[in-house]
């Protein structure tokens, strides 16, 4: 009797051992699960400040690149009408002066008087022609040169060799026909000629108009020629 009694005592201590032991893991998990579900919510109401600092700043981000995106643009187009209308006005004005200075150089009365007339003209020829293909040489090796630019001054460079051309067939063709000392000045819409002659009969200008014509194609009105007077 007194070990049933005695094992009843132990089993009413093991089960109150247990209920306590349960008692305090609920309470355990209960503040856990409070201490947790705080923590998240902090968590979460953080996370959402920053998401929506964060979507601030992406907006704002955006907004700047889009302004200095039409900044640039539009200083991008300011910037090439400048070098289109520069480098195409000081082509054209580089290749009008030229002409103007042979022209001016080649008629010139004043020089027409002087032995050296020939080798001075054909000289200054040369000079004011290498001049000009230095001015087009920069325009095409300029990095602010648009493609314009740079195709025109391209398309003068090769005018100046067919011109350079033409001239050398014309006053080596006049030579052939007994034509002394000939001079050709060969431009876009002109040409001149100078020989070494006081007067001229109509044969031997219908003959330089016929080779001047065939090297240049250009109309008898826009051809000029002269005899080299002392």
């Amino acid at each position: 009797m007194k070990f049933k009694k005695f094992n009843k005592q132990i089993l009413k201590s093991r089960n109150f051992v247990v209920c306590v032991l349960v008692f305090m893991l609920v309470v355990v998990c209960t503040v856990n699960y409070q201490f947790n579900k705080q923590g998240m919510l902090e968590t979460s109401s953080d996370l959402k400040e920053y998401e929506e600092l964060l979507q601030a700043d992406n907006e704002n981000v955006d907004v700047d690149k889009e302004q200095v995106k039409e900044t640039a643009n539009e200083n991008l187009d300011t910037d090439e009408i400048k070098v289109v209308d520069s480098n195409k006005s000081e082509a054209d004005e580089k290749v009008k002066e030229t002409t103007a200075n042979i022209t001016k150089e080649m008629l010139s009365k004043e020089n027409m008087q002087k032995d050296t007339y020939f080798i001075d003209i054909k000289m200054n020829r040369e000079k004011e022609r290498g001049e000009l293909i230095e001015e087009l040489d920069a325009i095409v090796k300029n990095p602010a040169s648009s493609q314009n630019s740079i195709e025109e001054a391209s398309n003068m460079k090769l005018n100046l060799v067919k011109f350079r051309e033409a001239e050398l067939n014309i006053e080596s063709l006049l030579t052939a026909k007994g034509f002394e000392n000939p001079v050709a000045y060969v431009s876009e819409n002109n040409a001149s000629v100078v020989v070494d002659r006081e007067k001229l009969n109509k044969d031997d200008v219908a003959k330089i108009f016929d080779v001047v014509y065939t090297q240049t194609k250009l109309p008898f009105e826009n051809i000029k020629i002269m005899e080299y007077k002392r």
